[in-house]
């Protein structure tokens, strides 16, 4: 529903070339040995994402035992009161009939669980996931959506997921609203479950609602018009089932879904769709890239899960409760986010290190010590270059967590997942894949794009990004290896086979024989063009006044392109339309 607005901008770098940072030496992975062309070739499959050599430590890091989280609390309607028994009338002699009494209108039928109980206005919850430094940035954002989640995991042939969330929305549009719209992410073909909700309150009264969209949307009906600034209050009954095979090649890909013994729960509540510019926007994904386009939002969760199992979460645990029927519910908050993501599993252990004040978390399956060590150094490192780069990584956590996808790996708030394939002795590319889910944490997360429209002002950021990561610390031949083997080489390849087109465009618009060609490789390109153009110093005082200009609301292309004017006379437009536009 529109951009919020952004807590403070900050004055950019006026550097003329890009900082070199000064970190703790990356040991070179045991297990990443393989040739640079061939990183590039491996990377043709899905999306992209190394530093110095050093020799392994001696000691092996900390372990945490990784312990469980958990979940929702179902509150039992209230027993229905026994009527009166009926009194006789007196044996005298004549007696009056009794005036007849209307009857009292239907009550509707009441859920079977309460609408939850909280202040939806109250945010110093968020203070407790929040820096200090960004504390008060939740109280900046009163108009952005309030979520508060109950969810019950089941577990089961079919998994599944039961619960109810109450919505504090406000109108934020120029325009007064008379409907809400929901997206059903699990009824999407490429996540391969289905989602339904049952019932549905705005500001306490019982509304009937429509599904849109072959059922991936909900459109939910107001009590006449919301005027601008005016607020509706929505309680959804909801309940989604999870596939449990991987579908490559697709949106899912292993990224929703009962796998291995991990529950991967991206997108499993009713999302609060953007009205932007075009209306309600409800661009739907293809079977492959990104589905997700949301406002930033706060999430207050509780997920009930059974006993033995933990959850990572975007956000923080703010406590765990051990249930009678063998259950625990873990709370969580989250926010500002783009939006909230839980993994659940009872295979999982983790290491942790401290990076500006920040707690990385690097998750790992049995025997994947080694290589979590690796996530973990990629991860750190990386984050203090785009701490410097972008602005300040506002939250208190950053966690990494294997998953069994397809796909090199996927980002969420304060959270990315890595193929689980990595977390072996054949190794994976931990080099490229974790400094661009990284990048994502800004150009996704904090910055909110259209992805299923816009994918390029995400993905070819969040690529380019891990070409400045390498120059930052000082690594040329991974450096080269990135402009090289995987831009202009995958860009190159697209023009022989008579594939490219440009980069601008919606996810749909193309297919899979481009998109990571396009998107992931020629994309770069265009913002290494500019930089040649505009000079280090204007550069990258556009990416940061970009990034902290947008911060928590949602840019488009021209946003964008407006940085790189306000930092530079020097023009650009034949940039823009020829690598973005075509022209």
């Amino acid at each position: 529903m529109g951009s919020a607005t952004p807590a403070r901008r900050q004055s950019p770098p006026n550097s003329k070339s890009i900082p070199t940072i000064k970190l703790r030496r990356l040991r070179r992975p045991r297990h990443f040995s393989t040739p640079l062309f061939g990183v590039a070739i491996l990377l043709a499959a899905v999306l992209a994402a190394c530093e110095t050599e050093q020799a392994p430590p001696k000691d092996e890091p900390d372990v945490v035992i990784f312990t469980p989280a958990p979940t929702a609390t179902t509150v039992p309607p209230p027993s229905p009161t026994s009527p009166p028994t009926p009194t006789s009338p007196p044996a005298t002699a004549t007696v009056a009939p009794p005036t007849p009494t209307p009857p009292p209108p239907p009550t509707p039928d009441q859920p079977a669980v309460p609408t939850p109980a909280v202040d939806l206005t109250d945010y110093t919850v968020y203070r407790q996931t929040l820096l200090e430094a960004h504390a008060d940035d939740a109280a900046r954002l009163p108009a952005a959506p309030h979520y508060y989640i109950q969810a019950r995991l089941l577990a089961g042939e079919v998994p599944a997921l039961v619960g109810v969330q109450r919505i504090r929305i406000t109108n934020q549009e120029q325009t007064s609203l008379n409907e809400l719209i929901f997206w059903l992410f699990p009824n999407l073909p490429a996540y391969g479950g289905t989602a339904e909700i049952s019932r549905a309150l705005v500001d306490g009264r019982i509304v009937d609602f429509e599904e849109i969209l072959d059922g991936a949307a909900v459109r939910i009906p107001l009590a006449g018009e919301v005027d601008v600034g005016g607020i509706a209050d929505v309680t959804l009954w909801f309940s989604a089932t999870l596939p449990t095979q991987v579908a490559a090649g697709t949106a899912g890909a292993g990224l929703y879904g009962f796998v291995d013994g991990v529950y991967d729960l991206a997108g499993f509540y009713p999302t609060l769709a953007v009205y932007d510019h075009e209306g309600w926007n409800l661009e739907t994904a293809a079977g492959f890239g990104d589905s997700l386009f949301a406002d930033i939002g706060f999430y207050q969760v509780e997920l009930t899960v059974p006993q033995g199992l933990s959850i990572v979460a975007s956000g923080s645990t703010l406590s765990q409760r051990t249930n009678d029927d063998g259950t625990t519910t873990w709370s969580i908050a989250a926010g500002p986010v783009r939006s909230f993501y839980a993994a659940v599993t009872g295979r999982w252990q983790a290491i942790s290190e401290d990076v500006d004040g920040v707690l990385v978390n690097a998750f790992y399956p049995g025997g994947g010590l080694s290589s979590a060590q690796t996530a973990m150094d990629f991860t750190t490192n990386t984050l203090r270059v785009f701490n410097r780069l972008f602005g300040p990584y506002p939250y208190r956590e950053l966690d990494v967590v294997p998953m069994p996808t397809t796909a090199f790996g996927m980002e969420y708030a304060g959270l990315f997942a890595l193929a689980g394939g990595f977390y072996t002795e054949a190794g994976g590319a931990f080099a490229i894949a974790a400094p661009h889910e990284v990048a994502h944490q800004w150009f996704f997360n904090l910055v909110g794009n259209d992805q299923p429209d816009e994918p390029w002002l995400d993905e070819s950021l969040a690529n380019y990004a891990v070409y400045l990561y390498y120059e930052a610390v000082d690594w040329p031949q991974m450096q080269n290896a990135m402009l090289e083997n995987i831009f202009r080489y995958r860009y190159n390849a697209a023009r022989n086979l008579g594939i490219d087109r440009p980069v601008s465009g919606a996810v749909v618009e193309f297919d899979q024989s481009n998109y990571i060609n396009i998107i992931y490789s020629k994309g770069p390109l265009f913002f290494h063009a500019v930089r040649e153009r505009i000079g280090d110093g204007a550069f990258f005082a556009a990416l940061r006044d970009y990034a902290l200009r947008h911060r928590y609301g949602i840019a488009y292309a021209d946003d964008l392109f407006a940085a790189f004017h306000r930092h530079s006379d020097t023009p650009i437009d034949d940039l823009i339309a020829f690598w973005i536009y075509g022209e």
